[in-house]
């Protein structure tokens, strides 16, 4: 039975909807130029029932790569945080959901109250809605929770309307397994959800049904259909508690030993540094799509140059595809093949590439290379004489490679700055798709894999701080695929 209520759904306040246009309207301009200051955001983690490391760093690397945070971390059982030095914090602590679970210290929960009651904002990520079942003011403040049917109402969305389930009514919490679905933007006018897709395909996440709790004075900003209890769940919702502000997603799902492409959607990313803007700010100057802009269509190489004997296609699934040309007998195989960017000079930027390869094989990402490969594919100085340069060689010697390659035991393993900077091993799932960003900057560049840092160097005097981004296919025998290529070019101030 569901019965309306009008503390649910799309509420607004009255202040944030005559604003939310105007803050929308200025979101560019504020952040091109760096008008507010850096928010300082608190992530607390030490235990979930999830991998609250990677968790963390998901959290972390978003946060950051926007331009508007900076990120502390404080680690349970070592809790003494002062959060009068915060704007938010980030809750990715489960210590269980039943009545003996983990609690903080007392003295830290009472921090915690007075901190978001006088203003500060709260958000909370993934499996954190599951803790502290013995905690009032922690269940007010979330609104909805793990928590058993008998502990309150719940909510769900029918007709795109927000609606109460009564307390005792419905399923107990529980998800399915891993699985895409289909997101859905219920209130389109808050500041966090204004200008994103009304709906979009989100990866290999858990989508949790059941939740239960107080239930009151909560928005509900997005939503996905449950195949277990065929209704609209709540994924995203805030509230108000005192005078702050509380952002909770069920997004962000973590198992250890497994690939977690759903922390890569560019949308959830969106939702979470827009969420943690909003619940430190009130307002949120963050661009819908954190200045991300696609590098590869999907659809053909627009946009990019075939350099050298590599063929290059676009599989059914949007994937840039790359296959070496097996040679004629006696014809040399160790010349390698690319594909460039057309586009020749990117700056500092952020480049997010996802790649798959076989046992064994190797790629690599090129950047600042203003030969675009001349040598490595053995081109004639006559074809390209405006690519001739002193350094006669690779792109690893004239630009940066940053290495892809299937084996931990190489000197310079997945994500290292070639022959610069080796990589820390263990981040690289073999035979699985992977994801590697690469920050570069023009004291430095950073590279992640699957969203830990395992590499940064400071580049070399005498290189190109500017250049294209060139794809590898190492040899005539290689095959590699790549996907959601995308770049955030930085603008002044940030």
């Amino acid at each position: 039975m569901y019965t309306r209520d009008d503390h649910q759904g799309t509420k607004i306040d009255d202040a944030v909807m005559k604003t939310g246009f105007a803050l929308l309207a200025l979101s560019l301009v504020s952040a091109a130029y760096g008008a507010d200051k850096k928010l300082s955001a608190l992530i607390i983690d030490g235990m979930n029932n999830h991998d609250w490391a990677a968790g963390t760093t998901a959290i972390r690397s978003t946060l950051e790569g926007t331009g508007r945070f900076t990120v502390d971390v404080a680690t349970w059982p070592a809790l003494k945080p002062d959060f009068s030095r915060y704007d938010v914090v980030v809750n990715n602590f489960n210590g269980g959901h039943l009545a003996d679970g983990k609690r903080w210290p007392r003295e830290v929960e009472v921090a915690l109250e007075k901190f978001v009651r006088e203003g500060g904002g709260l958000v909370v990520f993934h499996a954190a809605n599951n803790a502290f079942l013995q905690w009032p003011e922690y269940n007010e403040m979330l609104g909805l929770g793990w928590r058993d049917k008998t502990f309150g109402p719940g909510v769900a969305v029918v007709n795109e309307k927000a609606l109460t389930i009564p307390q005792g009514s419905g399923l107990p919490p529980g998800h399915g397994p891993r699985h895409e679905f289909e997101m859905f933007v219920l209130d389109k006018q808050h500041p966090v959800t204004a200008g994103l897709p009304p709906h979009w395909t989100h990866p290999a996440e858990q989508l949790t049904h059941g939740q239960h709790g107080p239930a009151q004075g909560i928005t509900v900003l997005t939503y996905a259909s449950s195949e277990v209890s065929r209704q609209g769940e709540p994924m995203d919702w805030v509230k108000a508690y005192g005078k702050g502000r509380v952002y909770t997603s069920m997004l962000g799902h973590t198992w250890k030993n497994e690939a977690n492409p759903n922390l890569d959607d560019v949308n959830f990313q969106a939702l979470l540094a827009r969420g943690s803007e909003w619940a430190a700010t009130g307002k949120v100057t963050l661009p819908s799509d954190l200045g991300w802009k696609p590098l590869f269509n999907g659809k053909n190489f627009d946009g990019w140059e075939v350099r050298g004997d590599g063929v290059w296609s676009v599989v059914g699934d949007g994937s840039m595809f790359g296959q070496g040309m097996r040679p004629p007998k006696g014809m040399k195989t160790e010349h390698q093949a690319w594909v460039y960017t057309k586009k020749n000079d990117f700056s500092e930027y952020d480049l997010h590439v996802e790649f798959w390869m076989p046992k064994y094989g190797n790629s690599g990402v090129s950047i600042r290379d203003v030969s675009r490969a001349h040598y490595a594919i053995d081109e004639p100085d006559s074809e390209h004489p405006e690519l001739v340069g002193p350094v006669k060689s690779t792109p690893a010697h004239i630009g940066y490679e940053i290495q892809i390659i299937d084996d931990e035991q190489e000197k310079y393993p997945t994500g290292s700055v070639y022959l610069l900077d080796a990589a820390k091993t263990g981040r690289l799932r073999h035979t699985e798709w992977n994801s590697l960003d690469i920050e570069s900057r023009n004291d430095v560049i950073r590279v992640r894999v699957n969203g830990d840092l395992v590499s940064q160097h400071p580049g070399e005097a005498g290189r190109s701080k500017i250049g294209p981004i060139g794809l590898q296919l190492h040899d005539r025998f290689s095959t590699i695929l790549f996907r959601n290529i995308r770049i955030r070019e930085l603008v002044p101030g940030r």
